[in-house]
């Protein structure tokens, strides 16, 4: 198990640097070695390392009955755990929220057999994400502040990166909640750390956050600043959701700073992101007397 653990390490760097070729052919190769030596433990371990990148990626739909296969067969916490948090990732990805928080559920009762911080903060965070997407904003506080607890400890790339994503997890429930500038503070933190860390690739979602955080605080510049910027980086990472987002709130901010014929061209790249609806001016005029923040779900 020792050289896996260093394919492991040696993934997740690439991963937080952005090479995710790298990061799944470590894994995928890791996979072939173990069961080209028996050890099946390991081969499925490197197969939810694998499959949990995929998930993240939006290409992991077809990965879920194996991994549910793995965790009917394993009778080891470790994979276990892995494959009942990739299956919940899975679920949260495609909306199935009930279902996600189950999954999510067996994964922290795995952690807590493997007593491993670093596994019941990854849950804790993840648990937070359904909470948000539930409307629980306690719960979610409470799980973002359990997962950065242990991640505020690490000093490698992948739990600096991972610490600040929480961090702007939780600053967006503050966002939620009517805590603006707190929200803004720790939503700015992340992305400074991101930057030091040149993980470009995980900035959309917290410039995204950081458009809505200052726009909530009608501090226009830096949320136009902000915005366009994560659209650039968000259609450079084929990010669709933060695409779709940045248009709605870019389209407001120019509607703030009375600059209409800017938010109409927002409004018809973002009628543009849904094939199924026809170009139709009458919706973009109803848009443009819409206070946009009321209206969009930047997580979902």
């Amino acid at each position: 198990m020792g050289w896996y653990e260093e394919i492991r390490r040696r993934a997740e760097e690439a991963f937080a640097s952005g090479d995710v070729s790298t990061a799944l052919a470590l894994f995928e190769q890791a996979e072939r070695r173990a069961r080209s030596e028996g050890d099946a433990e390991t081969a499925d371990l490197a197969y939810c390392n694998r499959a949990a990148i995929l998930v993240d990626l939006e290409r992991g739909a077809g990965c879920v009955p194996h991994l549910k296969q793995i965790l009917m067969r394993s009778r080891t916490p470790r994979v276990r755990w892995m494959a009942s948090y990739t299956t919940a990732m899975a679920a949260y990805m495609e909306s199935s929220l009930e279902e996600a928080a189950s999954w999510a559920r067996r994964a922290e009762r795995y952690a807590g057999e493997l007593d491993d911080p670093v596994h019941r903060a990854a849950t804790s965070n993840l648990e937070g994400n359904i909470a948000v997407l539930l409307s629980r904003f306690d719960e979610a506080e409470e799980a973002y502040r359990r997962a950065l607890e242990t991640f505020d400890l690490r000093s490698d790339p992948h739990g600096r990166t991972m610490a600040a994503q929480i961090r702007d997890n939780l600053g967006y429930v503050h966002l939620c909640t009517d805590r603006i500038p707190d929200g803004i503070v720790l939503c700015e933190a992340a992305r400074r750390e991101l930057e030091a860390w040149d993980a470009t690739h995980l900035l959309p979602q917290t410039l995204q956050d950081l458009c809505y955080g200052y726009l909530l605080d009608s501090r226009l510049e830096p949320a136009r600043s902000h915005g366009e910027r994560g659209l650039t980086l968000a259609l450079e990472t084929d990010d669709r959701l933060v695409v779709k987002n940045s248009l709605f709130l870019l389209a407001e901010v120019a509607v703030r700073q009375r600059d209409r014929f800017r938010a109409r061209r927002y409004l018809s790249e973002l009628v543009r992101c849904y094939p199924e609806v026809a170009p139709d001016e009458e919706i973009i005029d109803v848009f443009l007397d819409m206070d946009l923040t009321r209206v969009v779900n930047l997580r979902g």
